[in-house]
Parts: structure tokens; sequence; C-alpha cells
């Protein structure tokens, strides 16, 4: 016993979070003896005792950690499930007790009489006025001293996507932020976007979310595009030059952790791959992710640990999961896909795409704002960002680029080939301008979404997110709104390329997709517009948002992967206020008939 009360306090000195003390706390890593890997989640997550992993990491303790740390062990050893049921009950509050909504003030949407469709009109002021149920902050004084939580702490207050995602996560908030500055709450906005440079100037990076179990691990890096929307917003030029050696320390992390060197010929190229070293479970998928290694065919010690990785590791990119990732393509019966994943040997179109927009933003932003620094120090930065710029189009038009197809593709490390699979992923340089001169043709450019338009005219709904049906979320038949949003952006910018309207009406078409995708969903499950359109007599709901749609079909949520389909949801929401805002004319669907939005002819 006095071994293990040494090991205790030695771990209480290391380790423990005084949540009245949350200021001082910040961990470099996941380290926590109880979110984190150790005797006490393997034991509980194994139990089985949630349906979903993520619920018993999101509950703070109810007692001091020591005491929680001393009844783990008064357990003993091969605890039967009872008594880890009755432990977690006597030690643990409810999931998400430490946080407590945020009361904002929403004014009547400025734009909203634009909306000339009076149901779609009805609806938008609903969306409008959700970021209300959906705005939090962490709140632990009500925890006893000692008591410890998964949360990392902010400031200020946040958007969360909605269902057990009790947290605001990374790349999900760009959408969000871009649905604020729709509805004019640049202030969350704001607070939004503090929070994350918070994190950046204390962790090095931005995690995947505000857990301590996303320590590990980032997800697409967006903070440069959220900066970008809000000064685009608001012309806050104080706040750009603050963001600046925030926004160069988060560059400084993926150019150390994730840049590889590639051969080809006589050259070497440098671009980025998403890559997590993760040699255990995640903690907010542990039993997932425990089955998924060691169950089925027996892995040697390196393979286990591989997978382990490459499964953080795709949770990083933020597809987690897809065909994208995987050696295996399509799902055989009895089989688990995930157990192929090859995700570190991906060199993915969309992260190289988003740190080309980085750096040559932040070659503008320097240049043109950059004014607390020395005019050689100014120069210096100006000059290196510029030349990364201008070295990773070179790569990307080496490796990435198709000029046969007319369309970028993810690159294999381990063939040391392009990955002929069509994804939205490929669109992400044309919405954010990363694009070589072969790109640019116009002989290019009439082709750039001739796929995308064959997917269209094939499937009624939104445009799905591969072509391969795997049973993984981020697959057929599931379409998601942010590759909604960035194919849409894609066509918009592609239009001003060729400088004509050629691909504006496919645009539309999208849109009025994931309009009324969202629209009927919700309607489906229980919303009504006062005046204009009943609820459903067989609905009890006041109507939901889903975080995925279903392509074969105008009225069904998205299915698969690892949790059930969430509501709520942040970035549906922000994606359908900027459609209502960017496009005219759209008319509410009938749900309960065959609707059909025919694809135009290019």
């Amino acid at each position: 016993m006095a071994v293990f009360s040494f090991f205790l306090l030695l771990i209480l000195l290391v380790y423990a979070v005084d949540l009245n003390h949350a200021d001082d706390f910040t961990p470099l890593t996941c380290n926590s003896p109880i979110y984190c890997e150790g005797p006490l989640l393997k034991t509980v997550q194994l139990a089985k005792l949630f349906n979903d992993s993520k619920t018993f990491v999101d509950m703070p303790t109810s007692k001091p950690v020591d005491q929680v740390l001393e009844a783990f062990h008064a357990l003993g050893q091969n605890p039967d499930k009872t008594s880890i049921q009755s432990f977690v009950e006597t030690n643990f509050a409810k999931e998400g007790s430490e946080m407590k909504p945020h009361n904002i003030t929403i004014h009547p949407l400025e734009w909203l009489d634009k909306v000339d469709d009076l149901i779609y009109r009805g609806w938008i002021n609903s969306l409008h006025h959700a970021w209300s149920s959906l705005t939090f902050e962490f709140d632990t004084s009500h925890l006893c001293q000692g008591c410890v939580s998964s949360t990392l702490p902010v400031k200020r207050p946040f958007v969360v996507p909605g269902g057990r995602f009790r947290e605001f996560y990374y790349w999900d908030s760009y959408f969000v932020i871009e649905g604020l500055l729709q509805s004019g709450l640049n202030s969350l906005a704001l607070d939004m976007i503090e929070n994350f440079l918070d994190f950046v100037d204390t962790y090095g990076f931005m995690p995947n979310g505000a857990r301590i179990y996303y320590l590990n691990r980032s997800q697409p890096p967006f903070l440069v595009e959220m900066v970008k929307l809000y000064y685009q917003k608001t012309k806050d030029v104080d706040f750009l030059k603050r963001t600046l050696p925030v926004l160069d320390k988060e560059y400084t992390f993926w150019q150390k952790n994730t840049t590889v060197t590639i051969r080809q010929g006589d050259q070497k190229y440098k671009l980025n791959r998403y890559n997590v070293e993760n040699p255990s479970p995640r903690p907010e998928s542990y039993y997932e992710d425990y089955n998924t290694v060691y169950n089925g065919t027996n892995f040697t010690l390196k393979q286990q640990t591989d997978l382990f990785s490459d499964l953080a590791t795709g949770a990083e990119t933020g597809w987690d999961y897809t065909s994208r990732w995987t050696k295996e393509k399509e799902y055989v019966p009895g089989t688990d896909i995930l157990r192929s994943l090859d995700t570190r040997n991906v060199i993915p179109v969309e992260l190289n795409a988003l740190l080309w927009s980085m750096e040559s933003t932040l070659a503008n932003w320097f240049e043109e704002h950059g004014t607390d620094l020395t005019a050689k120090n100014r120069k210096r930065k100006v000059s290196f960002y510029e030349k990364q710029a201008t070295q990773r189009l070179e790569a990307m038009d080496a490796l990435l680029w198709n000029h046969d197809k007319s369309s970028f593709f993810d690159y294999n490390l381990t063939s040391k080939a392009q990955i002929p699979d069509y994804s939205p992923a490929s669109l992400y340089p044309f919405w954010l301008g990363a694009l070589p001169a072969r790109a640019q043709e116009s002989s290019s450019l009439q082709h750039v979404f001739d796929a995308t338009r064959e997917l269209l005219v094939k499937y009624p709904g939104i445009l799905t997110t591969t072509t391969h049906n795997t049973t993984m979320q981020w697959d057929f038949p599931n379409g998601w709104p942010p590759l909604q949003y960035i194919a849409m952006n894609a066509m918009i910018n592609v239009d001003k390329l060729l400088k004509k309207t050629r691909y504006t009406p496919l645009a539309k078409v999208l849109a009025e997709r994931a309009a009324a995708s969202a629209f009927c969903s919700w309607y489906l499950t229980g919303g009504s517009v006062p005046g204009e359109l009943q609820q459903l007599s067989n609905t009890t709901d006041s109507g939901h948002m889903f975080e995925k749609f279903d392509v074969r079909s105008l009225t069904a949520s998205g299915f698969g992967g690892e949790y059930a389909v969430q509501v709520g949801f942040g970035w549906t929401n922000g994606v359908t206020l900027w459609i209502f805002n960017q496009f005219d004319g759209l008319v509410a669907p009938n749900c309960n008939s065959t609707q059909i939005y025919q694809v135009p002819s290019l």
C-alpha cells in the first residue's frame, strides 16, 4: 500500500488538474491519469458502460482526483462490470456538466427579406436564432476543490457543433464562423477565433478540439481562413496584426511535424501529410479502436502501433473515416476495413491547398501589416512565405495535379503515385486559389467539374464524399455540408478565372439541393413555420439539423461511422445561412414528393 501511495502522490504532483485554478494548467500533451492512456481509462472503456466511448471522457469527477484514483485501486484486479459501473456513478458527474449556456443577443437578420420564399424565410430565421442554443462557456466553479475535467479551459464563449460534440472543434468552426458572420454575430465569431489563437499560443498548435485527449493531434489548418473571413467582414487591421505571430507559430507546427520530402527523378519536392504518432486507442473512441486493432487477424506490435497511429491520424484529417485513407477500397462483409488504414502514407490535396493558402496569405499580410517588425525581419518573413508558397505550388503541380484528367489527386508515398479516386477534396485548390499555371489553362478549367457534374446527374441529392461504399461515414452515400460549401465556392472562383458563368448554374443547383436536404430533414423531424408550414402530425420534436445527408435523396440524413448521426448542427447551419445570402430565388421543396433539381448542361 505504501508503494501505491507514493505512486499516487507522484501522479497527483505531475498530472492533477485543479479546476479551480484552471488558468495555471497548460499541458503540452494528454497527461491525465483518468482521461488519457492508463489502467483506469482502459478498465472503464472496455467495460462498455456507454454506447459511445466519448461519454466517459467527457464526465468530470465528482470527487477530488486522489480519492477517485484510490477508489479505482480499491476495485482490485479484473473488477466486474457492476463494480465498474458503481465506481463511475459514485465518482463522476454527468458528461458535459462543466459547461453552461452562454446568453447572446440575437438581432433581426439584416438580409432576411432577400429570401423571397416565405417557408424558407421562416426556416432561415429559426436557424439564425439557433446559435443561442449552441453557444456555451466552460464553468467548473461548481465542482469540488481537486475535481478534474477533460476540458481545455478558455476565457471566452464558444459555439459547439451539437450532439455528442460538447466542445468546439478546429475545422468545423470555420463554417460556424461563416454562419455567425452571416448572422451579424461578429463579436461571437471573434471570441471563437480568439480561443483558437490562445490555444496556438499556449500549446504551439490548434488541437483537434477543446479537450485534453485531443492534445496529440490537430485538424485541417483553417485558422488563417477564419481570420481572413473576420477581417473581410470587419476590416479590423489591429486584430489582423495581432494574429500574425500566432499564425506564424501554427505554420511552424505543420512544417515541423508533417513535412515529407518526395523524390521524382532528379527533383525533390516537399509536401505535407497528416501525421499523429499514437501507440494506444484514442480515449474518446477507446473501445472502438481497441477492437479494431486487437480483434481479427493478429498484428505484430509494430502493426498495432502503426494502426493506432493511423486511426488517430484519420481523426486529425477531419475525414474519420474514408476510403481515401485505406488500402482496401470496398467493403467486404465480415471484415473491418479500418484495419487497412494507411493514413500517414497519403499526401492529401486539401491539406496542401490550405497550407499554400496560409503561406501566400501570410506573405501578403506580413508585407501589408507587419509594421511591428523591423524592416529586415519583415522582408525576411515575406520572402520566406513567398518562397514556401512557390515551392509548394511546384510540388502540387508535379505530384498532385493530373493534367490529362484536369484534376488534383491525393498522392501515395508507398506506391509513389497518385490515387485516382474522386472526392471533393480535389476542389480545395480551386476554392483557395492554389493553382499552378497548367491548372489555370482554359482547356483545363473547362473540365475541372466534369466528374462533379456526373455525380450530381447520377444522384438527386448533394455531392457525395467519395464514390466508394464502405460503410464509413466519409464515403458514399454520405454528403457533408462543408464540402458542398467548398465545391460551390470553387465553381464561383473558376468562373471568375474563365470570365464567364459556365459553372455558376451548377453551383446554384448544388445550393438548391443542399438547402433542400437540410430543410426536408428538419421538416420531417418536426420543423414548422408559423403561418406557413404546419408541423407534421407524426412528429413531436421541433426539427433537427443534421451533420450529414444521404445523397441518394433530398429527405434523409447520413449514416455510418463510429457514432449515430448527430444533430445541432453548427456547420450545417453556417453553410445554409451562407447559401441563402449567396444565391437568390431558392424555393422550398415539397418534401413529401420527389423533387428534382436538374443539372444544367455545360
